[in-house]
């Protein structure tokens, strides 16, 4: 393939449920043609501005909060956050880097894998059929009536299945993304029901 091809393929041929064919080309070119899977997810990760708005969120709410009450960072209305710290050296940097690392080692070594269990429970992800069949018969999301425009939306487990909830079709509704992560896996609201 040369690059007229790849161009045409771009350009013409290339068929997009999402955003994500583009950026992976884009980031092998940025990257010289040539990327792991983990640099491409890095890469789709920087564009994602769900993910992006979620992550702001949580960091107004916790940890920068209790970064300011000890002294350590400052922030504005603007949203820079400065470290509360003198001029570095070379040396201090990686020294306070390296503890940084270690502390964050040390967690997850005592935490595993549940650290992050909020965004990994897709490993057992709605099925493709089933996930179709319950958008197919909501529609919109069942609390707020979002039809997707302005919210994407997503399929949730009514009794969440960090609380023992099944792929079934009956524990399964249609939420916005808005809407689903306010409710979150806090209850087993059946939402369908007037």
């Amino acid at each position: 393939m040369d690059a007229d091809d790849l161009l045409d393929y771009i350009e013409r041929r290339m068929q997009m449920r999402h955003v994500y064919q583009p950026l992976l080309i884009r980031s092998l070119l940025d990257s010289g043609n040539v990327a792991t899977i983990r640099q491409l997810a890095l890469e789709i990760l920087a564009e994602d501005e769900g993910q992006i708005r979620t992550y702001e969120k949580r960091i107004k709410v916790m940890p920068l909060p209790v970064l300011r009450k000890h002294g350590i960072v400052s922030s504005d209305r603007d949203g820079v956050v400065r470290l509360n710290v003198g001029k570095l050296s070379f040396e201090d940097r990686a020294r306070l880097r390296a503890a940084c690392e270690r502390r964050i080692g040390e967690f997850l070594a005592a935490r595993g894998i549940s650290t992050w269990d909020y965004s990994l429970l897709e490993l057992n992800p709605v099925p493709d059929t089933i996930r179709y069949r319950v958008l197919k018969r909501d529609r919109r999301c069942v609390l707020c009536g979002e039809d997707g425009s302005e919210y994407r939306l997503e399929v949730d487990h009514i009794v969440p299945r960090s609380k023992g909830g099944s792929n079934d079709l009956e524990n399964l509704q249609t939420l916005c993304r808005r809407c689903n992560g306010g409710k979150s896996n806090l209850d087993a609201a059946d939402l369908r029901q007037p």
